[in-house]
């Protein structure tokens, strides 16, 4: 639902747009979280001793997780984007992107939310099928 409140009050395009930067910026975190985990493995060395190595491998770990976490939001709000991104053409006039919720649909399941939509240029509704990608 939180997809159907964000158009709603955003509008397509700026959804879009600010849904695209929220996908990178998922990108962003993914890398730096990797490079992260790189350098504290690579910090871990035989010299130290074991209670010193264990935070760092520990740290290395978590942070591998929390760069495969990222990569995993990245392209599930990227598919969100690009799945909203197709459907937001009106199938009566052809406008892309000028529309507004009318309602959301009763029928929602845990991946996928339904809403009418109404073109703003020629006032046809038609239905959208938004995944959520929270």
């Amino acid at each position: 639902m939180d997809t159907v409140v964000s158009l709603r009050t955003l509008g397509f395009r700026r959804w879009y747009e600010r849904t695209l930067i929220e996908a990178h910026l998922w990108l962003i975190t993914c890398f730096l979280a990797m490079v992260l985990a790189l350098a504290l493995f690579e910090t871990h060395n035989e010299t130290l001793v074991q209670a010193q190595r264990l935070p760092l491998i520990v740290g290395a770990a978590f942070s591998a997780i929390g760069a495969w976490k990222s990569y995993r939001r990245y392209f599930r709000t990227l598919r969100c984007a690009e799945a909203v991104g197709q459907a937001a053409t009106c199938p009566h006039c052809g406008a892309y992107g000028r529309f507004d919720i009318v309602t959301p649909c009763t029928d929602e399941t845990a991946d996928e939310t339904r809403a009418i939509a109404c073109c703003n240029k020629c006032r046809g509704n038609w239905r959208l099928s938004l995944q959520n990608h929270v």
